[in-house]
């Protein structure tokens, strides 16, 4: 009886060491002990993608061509004086003063000097901002300008205003049949757009305009606000009427009063090849 005991006792003592050898072998497989990892540590680790720097295409600007004139506007030279005539424009307290009225909203004067067309490219320079007691007024440069046997005149011009803002305006004759009087079609090129390089405190503002046979470029004190290729640079250049001149604008902004002054306009062009 007493053995009998004693082989079972024997019997669940070996049992209960399997169970806990069992467990034990449980464990560390399971790794229960080992705490649970960061959730970055769960993430898949992804092999760094390496992408190549991008490329950068230099534009290319053709070269700004000799200088062919340079007026500090001190005096009367290269533009037309209003001399006991009340004009929109003349000369007056060391600068070219343009002082368009409300009807018909600009004023523009043509260069007196420069009459040449045959040339390839054109850079005009020119420093200017409002009278001191001017109110909201927009003014900048003329070009591409041609004339036909009706003195109807047509033009590109590179503007800025009182409001921070430039635009690219084109200028074609429009036969008013009612009135039986030349008016203007003015179309905006580059639409009216904001730019901080714009001086609205009273001081003068630096424009150019870099007019190639298919391509311009306008700067605002150094800084480039339009870069274009639109088609009526080029078809302006080869109509008929074409002369090329330039010249300086200003516009009203429903104002009275309104009053541009300019105080320096230079010109930079080449003939054109043959």
């Amino acid at each position: 009886m007493q053995n009998a005991f004693d082989s079972r006792a024997v019997r669940w003592l070996g049992i209960a060491a399997v169970g806990l050898l069992a467990a034990c072998l449980a464990v560390l497989a399971l790794n229960l002990y080992t705490p649970p990892r960061d959730l970055a540590q769960l993430l898949p680790t992804r092999t760094p993608t390496r992408r190549p720097p991008p490329t950068i295409t230099p534009v290319a600007y053709p070269p700004t061509p000799a200088m062919v004139l340079s007026d500090t506007l001190r005096g009367a030279k290269n533009f037309p004086e209003a001399r006991g005539v009340k004009l929109p424009y003349g000369y007056q307290d060391d600068a070219y003063v343009v002082a368009p009225p409300l009807d018909p909203g600009f004023a523009r004067a043509l260069n007196q000097t420069f009459v040449e067309r045959d040339y390839l490219n054109l850079s005009v320079n020119a420093r200017a901002a409002p009278a001191p007691t001017s109110p909201n007024v927009e003014y900048g440069i003329l070009f591409w300008h041609g004339e036909d046997e009706q003195g109807r005149e047509r033009f590109l011009a590179f503007t800025v205003n009182t409001q921070s803002e430039f635009r690219l305006l084109a200028f074609a004759p429009l036969t008013d049949t009612v009135a039986g009087a030349n008016a203007y079609q003015i179309t905006e090129v580059v639409s009216t757009t904001v730019s901080s390089a714009i001086a609205i405190d009273g001081t003068p503002n630096l424009l150019r305009v870099d007019a190639h046979p298919r391509r311009l470029l306008a700067y605002v004190n150094d800084e480039l606000a339009i870069d274009t290729d639109a088609k009526i640079i080029n078809e302006w250049r080869v109509r008929r009427d074409w002369d090329g001149r330039v010249g300086v604008i200003a516009l009203t902004m429903d104002e009275p009063g309104a009053m541009a002054r300019f105080t320096q306009f230079d010109i930079y062009a080449d003939r054109q090849e043959p």
